[in-house]
């Protein structure tokens, strides 16, 4: 069940997204990024942006456990101004090649489309070839590459569909 992102999940949430960000990134983005004070910096950051309500945040929740999140809003960049953006998608490592993924991408499509976008974008590690390729089977095309400097010292594709 996908639903809104409430108080409560906070800490397991940003929990998936650190363990995400250890197991999958680690090797390609800047190792700072990976080790206890980077996740506490992360941690902070998640939990003010749900706070703020800086994006919409949602949860994939069965029997009552958290084990997927996803972020989405108006896009940040100034070139697809207009568009909608999934800024955030993770799934717990234990939960992966489920079709959780997969599922929060086609919600996030049908968010887009009830809002009236005609446009999706999403950015992703060059080096993260598993999520590229994730994206690609769902028609999204690489339409930009970017170095991303400090902190994270590697680079950054965005992938974009037409709805």
């Amino acid at each position: 069940m996908i639903r809104v992102l409430e108080e409560k999940d906070m800490e397991v949430v940003c929990n998936i997204v650190n363990e995400n960000w250890k197991n999958v990134y680690s090797g390609y983005i800047n190792p700072l990024l990976l080790n206890e004070e980077g996740c506490a910096e992360r941690t902070g950051r998640l939990k003010l942006d749900f706070t703020t309500r800086r994006l919409s945040e949602y949860v994939w929740e069965e029997q009552n456990q958290v084990l997927a999140m996803i972020s989405l809003g108006d896009a940040a960049d100034a070139d697809i101004a207009g568009a909608f953006e999934i800024f955030r998608l993770y799934v717990d490592s234990q939960f992966q090649g489920k079709g959780i993924g997969g599922m929060l991408i086609h919600f996030a499509e049908e968010k887009a489309e009830e809002q009236g976008y005609k446009e999706i974008a999403i950015w992703a590690l060059k080096s993260n070839e598993y999520a590229v390729s994730f994206y690609q089977k769902r028609g999204y095309c690489v339409d930009r590459e970017k170095c991303l400097n400090e902190p994270y010292f590697t680079m950054g594709i965005r992938l974009k569909k037409h709805l």
